[in-house]
């Protein structure tokens, strides 16, 4: 059973120590000597993922916790589960941007994937993506109006722009291969596509707090909202997420709220599926609960440095995922927490 938000919230007891002893004639602050030392690899330069791995990692060194983070960027998700695998000595010392529909096409080895691998454990999801599609023309309303229409989405090794929406269409609604035409062309693309007429629906969306119900578009997404058309926003529908899901692509059910956009006047149900830090089982319990109690006690600083990170929330940090996919160091945190029972 994946985890939602708990329906009574309990209090984080929040309690940051701050750092007062300075070097001799330095004026800043001493070095955690004792710290453990920890990996950070997330995602390429620039990118949203890599924004907040370093920011985890100027937070860890800015609080006396017992774990010191050096954060470093790396080509993607799929690059980051394979390094581990090929590298076995990592797995005890390094956390790796993940999330869970990239983990089980790694569990099931799929495409892009050349073979199964080790399924990964949960530190906290960072993020949460969610995408849907839009037309510009007026006779495309629903999923159905998709028949024999040609569909721009992300790059095909693109998890939450691509793979996911494409199995909501297949393995959700039941489309077969031909009825809809899929174009793979990227994010920013898709919507230029869309604008120009080369293309009948598009992906669009962004970043959503399940929890608190708020949402940030991607900037491809504003982009294109921002052109003054008005656009017909796709609902996915619940059963077809939950379709989709049972045939093997993880993802959890939300709803898309109503006015995060005036061409969106009602609640779409949609899908998320999470962005997250991520560990091997092999990673020690007392560290994987030192760095989860960090993210705990510091979530208000995320949004300081980067605009998603205020998006950010406890209950959101577990969202989506089953008890036992989550490391049992970072479940500890979680239940101190109250997080989980």
């Amino acid at each position: 059973m994946k985890i939602a938000a708990k329906s009574t919230k309990r209090g984080l007891a929040v309690g940051v120590i701050a750092l007062t002893a300075l070097s001799l004639g330095s004026g800043v602050a001493m070095a955690q000597d004792d710290a453990v030392d920890i990996s950070l690899i997330s995602a390429p330069f620039g990118t949203g993922s890599y924004v907040m791995g370093s920011a985890l990692e100027e937070i860890s060194k800015k609080n006396d916790t017992g774990v010191r983070i050096t954060h470093t960027e790396s080509p993607g998700f799929v690059f980051n589960i394979k390094k581990l695998d090929k590298e076995p000595d990592l797995k005890a010392n390094t956390i790796v941007g993940s999330g869970g529909g990239v983990q089980g096409l790694a569990k099931a080895g799929a495409e892009p994937f050349d073979k199964q691998y080790d399924g990964l454990k949960l530190i906290a999801n960072y993020n949460l993506n969610s995408s849907w599609l839009a037309s510009l023309d007026d006779d495309i309303k629903t999923l159905d109006d998709l028949k024999g229409k040609k569909v721009a989405v992300g790059r095909r090794a693109q998890i939450n722009w691509a793979i996911q929406p494409v199995a909501i269409l297949q393995n959700g609604h039941g489309f077969k291969d031909g009825d809809v035409d899929i174009q793979y062309v990227g994010t920013k693309e898709s919507v230029a596509a869309l604008l120009d007429g080369t293309a009948d629906a598009a992906i669009v969306g962004g970043y959503i707090d399940p929890v608190s119900n708020r949402m940030m578009l991607s900037p491809q997404t504003i982009e294109f909202l921002a052109s003054g058309r008005k656009p017909n926003h796709l609902e996915w529908g619940a059963d077809n997420v939950t379709k989709a899901r049972e045939a093997g692509i993880s993802m959890a059910n939300v709803t898309i709220p109503a006015g995060i956009d005036p061409s969106i006047s009602e609640p779409m149900d949609g899908f998320a599926d999470s962005v997250a830090w991520m560990v091997a089982p092999e990673f020690p319990d007392d560290v994987a609960y030192k760095v989860t109690k960090l993210i705990l006690e510091n979530i208000e600083q995320f949004g300081d440095y980067q605009a998603t990170g205020k998006l950010m929330s406890p209950e959101g940090m577990i969202y989506g995922w089953d008890i036992e996919d989550i490391h049992p160091g970072a479940l500890k945190a979680y239940r101190e927490a109250g997080l989980i029972d």
